[in-house]
């Protein structure tokens, strides 16, 4: 009922706020550096260099580095708002997490903006506490400000109420032939390119000796991070209207602080290196599932180790395909998921288990692959090592099972990886603009809600915005000698990537491509013929980095792309539809896989 009550008057104001302009909003200037320009630990004046010149055909400079993104101060929300759950994972037992429960907010009255939070500040040290010696010095305490964090993924009105495992950036820059790129993998739901393009903006001024000539960001797309693009923030819950950003505009600003200066870190640390890599189908058992048919999953994997000429490992970048939303949005504690087990087993090794693997060292990358629609590892039984049933599927053991069970996989193969005797590195970028259709996007841009970007009309001579509305956003290829990186901007679908709609159905793994119980199947008939995106790429490892410079929601197929009739975008269509809802819009898909073969016309 939220979305019939103020589209009337997002509708109306539009009409009077919408000049003639062509960009018709777009308060954060991309170009303006200070942004995030006023904590920095260079001198911009003359910058910082790098020495590594790689001459051979087989060495490259690379640099890796990982900075810690999860924050330090932060204040909870009052314990007993909370639903009461027979499981929540922080506990590993019964108890109160998840999202606030409304009803319970209620009581607070007009005192609900203030009294649902321990106004103790950011120290969460209270009057009365031990530890107490006064009030916070930033000014956080009894301010009557909720200064803390929402967690993105899953339900509104989820707070962070403490750590599980620290979110990263895990950055590695190369450098061949006077071309230097950085590859940065942030824990986060999505990034908008405006963000993104802010960071490249200060790391090129700040490291002007470096020369980055490509510069990618992607998110990792953990569901219990903090949000970072504005979508899960607080209700009210009188209305059950969204009530502000979940974006802390002061956080995004640290973050992109720390991310700026641990690229130009990691580019000065690079050093002579070699490379192995390996892209292998390794099947889905205990590692992923899909819950949206057609039952079609690329299964596969890529590994790049970064050693040095020593033999030592500087990096190793792990691509896999799979949400990391095991915990299934009822933790308050924020985690990487999966990833985190997944990374550190891959530098610390694993013992004690059946299956053992030894510590390579060096920093740990995740690589998000094609998840979308809807590849996942909810909806599976796991299982311990010696093949006992994880009693919860949402608990961190489960995570753990799966972060692990990638890792040796990701092992396994890097045991039968070539090393790369002919390196060079090569990049090309087509930026590009595509149709908002979604109008409860646009609406949620126009309230403030998402973090901003900018927003042209399709045709300016219209005074109308309806689907008259177009962003910007792009496709990257990074090749780096026989590897290429595709740096796609959405939730990729596993068969835009492979296809598999055909017998003997070589993706759905025995599974029934379309399961007898679904009452709305998707015409698979009608589906395209190929060549599909990793028939269009070049090179014997073929990376995709999904959410790569940019977030705009599910990349789905147009042979099964469908709306609500009766209420496009904001409620599904009967089957399995959500996805379309989280999309901006049907055209986008199109425009992309068309800019996906321009990029790799050499």
């Amino acid at each position: 009922m939220k979305y019939f009550i103020i589209i009337p008057i997002i509708m109306i104001s539009l009409v009077f706020c919408i000049d003639k302009n062509e960009i018709i909003y777009s308060s954060s200037d991309v170009s303006s550096d200070t942004y995030i320009l006023d904590e920095v630990s260079t001198d911009i004046s003359t910058g910082p260099v790098s020495n590594c010149n790689a001459t051979e055909r087989d060495v490259i400079c690379v640099g890796a580095i990982a900075v810690k993104l999860t924050p330090e101060k932060y204040e909870i929300v009052k314990s007993e708002l909370f639903n009461d759950r027979e499981y929540c994972p922080e506990l590993d037992g019964p108890g109160r997490c998840g999202y606030i429960n409304n009803n319970k907010w209620k009581e607070l009255s007009s005192k609900w903006k203030t009294d649902f939070f321990y106004d103790c500040g950011t120290d969460r040290i209270c009057p009365g506490d031990p530890e107490y010696k006064g009030p916070d010095a930033d000014g956080s305490e009894n301010n009557g400000i909720f200064d803390g964090y929402w967690v993105a993924g899953y339900n509104s009105s989820t707070p962070m109420q403490g750590v599980h495992d620290d979110i990263w950036a895990r950055i590695i820059v190369l450098r061949k032939n006077d071309i230097t790129a950085a590859l940065i993998y942030i824990d986060y739901i999505g990034f908008f390119k405006s963000d993104i393009d802010r960071i490249r903006s200060i790391i090129k001024k700040k490291a002007p000796a470096i020369g980055f000539d490509s510069i990618n960001i992607s998110s990792t797309h953990t569901h219990a991070s903090i949000d970072t693009m504005g979508m899960w923030g607080p209700d009210n819950p009188f209305s059950g209207i969204t009530e502000q950003s979940g974006a802390n505009d002061n956080y995004i600003k640290e973050i992109s602080n720390k991310i700026v200066d641990g690229t130009i870190q990691a580019a000065v640390s690079m050093q002579e290196a070699r490379i192995k890599t390996i892209t292998r189908r390794v099947g889905i058992d205990q590692i992923a599932n899909d819950v949206r048919d057609p039952f079609i999953i690329d299964d596969n994997m890529s590994v790049v180790a970064f050693e040095n000429l020593k033999g030592e490992r500087i990096a190793t970048l792990i691509n896999w395909g799979a949400h990391p939303e095991t915990l299934g949005g009822i933790t308050n504690y924020v985690s990487s998921d999966y990833v985190h087990y997944l990374r550190e087993a891959i530098e610390k090794g694993i013992s004690g288990t059946p299956e053992d693997i030894p510590p390579s060292g060096g920093i740990a990358v995740f690589m998000q692959g094609a998840q979308g629609g809807m590849i996942t590892t909810l909806d599976m039984d796991m299982y311990d090592d010696y093949g006992n049933k994880i009693e919860h599927r949402e608990s961190y053991k489960n995570i753990q099972q799966v972060g692990y069970n990638i890792a040796r996989k990701a092992y396994d193969l890097l045991n039968n990886a070539e090393y790369l005797y002919d390196i060079s590195l090569n990049y090309k970028q087509i930026v590009y603009r595509t149709p908002l259709e979604n109008k409860w996007f646009w609406i949620m841009f126009d309230l403030g809600l998402f973090r901003d970007r900018p927003k042209w009309k399709i045709d300016p001579s219209k005074e109308n915005w309806i689907d008259n509305i177009e962003i910007e956003t792009e496709v990257s290829r990074l090749d780096i000698g026989d590897i290429t990186i595709l740096f796609i901007p959405g939730e990729l679908f596993p068969e835009l990537a492979v296809g598999g709609y055909k017998e003997p159905y070589e993706y759905s793994f025995g599974h029934k491509i379309i399961s007898e119980e679904n009452q709305y199947p998707p015409d698979i008939k009608s589906a395209p013929e190929g060549p599909y995106i990793r028939d269009i790429m070049k090179g014997r490892v073929k990376m995709l980095s999904i959410l790569g410079n940019d977030s705009l929601g599910y990349l789905v197929p147009e042979y099964d792309f469908k709306l609500n009739e009766a209420n496009p975008y904001m409620d599904s269509a009967p089957g399995d539809h959500y996805e379309e809802t989280r999309s901006i819009g049907i055209e986008n898909v199109r425009i992309m896989l068309e800019k996906i073969k321009e990029l790799y016309k050499d």
